[in-house]
């Protein structure tokens, strides 16, 4: 039996492309004030840039619009690449499963070099959950959705459940209401100065030591924020939204997009002006805010999601979305290279700017790397049918020589 093929770029479903492309390129906001060390630096620093104030405020506006929802999108537009390829494979499932478990086994490698240099990775998590969404495969639609929502509650229930044990603790816990924040991200066991400082003048063996803690501690906080359940939740609703086929449905009420991102996020900013911390045990405050975070983001994402696809239905839209196509047909690569850019920024492998500079020029800095890849990624696939890491991608998956040149 003749093994799965990749997807011909003509045969390619243009609105997940066009939706991959302006995900892909949302994350690099939302990871620039981790990259440039903005997060890191001490408050009493932060103060002394000219644009504090203006920092702060994109600080919270980027929270608001931008945290979680990109990679939100994301993660359901993995979902739906899975979906689509099975469905197409459906009549050779053991040959087109094999075939992907390698793909993702492939993809899970890159991520852990990628982790290297970037903590921030999602490469890793992706391929993870790739293998689990596997799982999944020929669940009815109806059952994943109650799987998805399972998943996405099951933080919230494990969290009051274990409510009055951590309560019955809190009289006994000694009083942190002197204890203010020095940075917007600090970790416990490392202070932010050396984080810092090995970003700027550490050596490579010593930038990759602290890129793997800081992965270390990013998984950690997983735990009490649920993310790991929410991970799994998010993947079944975008394998949901594939299987009833709600990318080829053009959302109708202009009025109906404008209500769910409103909502959604008035729902994100309730959650900051209530206050909580996901990642500390649970109290009812933390709680809340972690429920009303999530809420905020998926009606974001999804405000997000349909107001593309409505667009991209326009003349105006057609053309102004076209641009994005390349852009998500190269998203690996455009993912990567985002990061090669950014660590030669920051990092003492280039101009060593980690922890000097303040939002507003590291948002220049991004929107300058947003318009770069755009237009490279359109010149690159006027020549090249896939990206290079695409390309190489589907080399080792498929263990033979494919075509790159049209």
């Amino acid at each position: 039996m003749e093994i799965s093929k990749p997807v011909e770029p003509n045969k390619r479903i243009e609105i997940i492309d066009i939706l991959r492309g302006f995900a892909l390129l949302g994350i690099i906001f939302m990871n620039m004030s981790f990259f440039s060390g903005y997060v890191f630096m001490p408050f009493e620093e932060l103060k002394q840039i000219s644009n504090f104030g203006l920092d702060n405020s994109l600080y919270y506006f980027l929270g608001i619009i931008v945290s979680g929802k990109f990679y939100t999108i994301f993660s359901i537009l993995f979902a739906v690449g899975f979906y689509i390829q099975f469905n197409k494979n459906r009549d050779r499932a053991a040959d087109f499963l094999k075939t992907y478990r390698r793909r993702l086994f492939i993809l899970l490698i890159i991520g852990i070099i990628h982790t290297l240099f970037w903590y921030g990775d999602i490469l890793l998590t992706y391929a993870i959950y790739g293998f689990i969404l596997i799982l999944f495969r020929n669940v009815k639609p109806k059952i994943l959705l109650r799987w998805s929502l399972f998943f996405l509650l099951i933080p919230y229930v494990l969290d009051f459940a274990i409510l009055p044990f951590t309560e019955a603790l809190q009289p006994n816990s000694p009083v942190n209401t002197n204890q203010i924040p020095t940075a917007r991200v600090s970790y416990p066991d490392m202070s932010n100065v050396d984080v810092i400082n090995t970003f700027r003048d550490g050596s490579v063996i010593e930038i990759f030591k602290l890129n793997i803690h800081n992965f270390i501690w990013k998984q950690l906080s997983y735990i009490p924020s649920g993310g790991y359940f929410n991970f799994l939740g998010i993947f079944l609703l975008g394998y949901y939204l594939a299987s009833v086929e709600f990318f080829k449905k053009a959302p109708k009420s202009t009025i109906l997009i404008l209500t769910i991102l409103i909502g959604g996020i008035i729902i994100t900013i309730a959650a900051k002006l209530l206050g909580g911390n996901p990642y500390e045990l649970p109290t009812l405050q933390n709680i809340r805010y972690k429920f009303l975070s999530m809420v905020g983001q998926l009606l974001i994402s999804f405000s997000y999601i349909l107001a593309i696809i409505k667009i991209a239905q326009t003349v105006i839209g057609k053309k102004v979305f076209k641009y994005l196509i390349p852009v998500g047909r190269t998203a690996l690569s455009n993912y990567i290279i985002q990061t090669v850019l950014m660590v030669l920024i920051f990092y003492n492998f280039g101009f060593s700017l980690f922890g000097k500079i303040g939002l507003i020029t590291t948002f220049i800095i991004a929107l300058v790397i947003v318009a770069i890849q755009i237009i490279l990624s359109n010149i690159w696939l006027k020549h090249y049918r896939f990206g290079p890491l695409e390309w190489a991608w589907r080399r080792l998956t498929y263990k033979k020589r494919i075509k790159i040149r049209h």
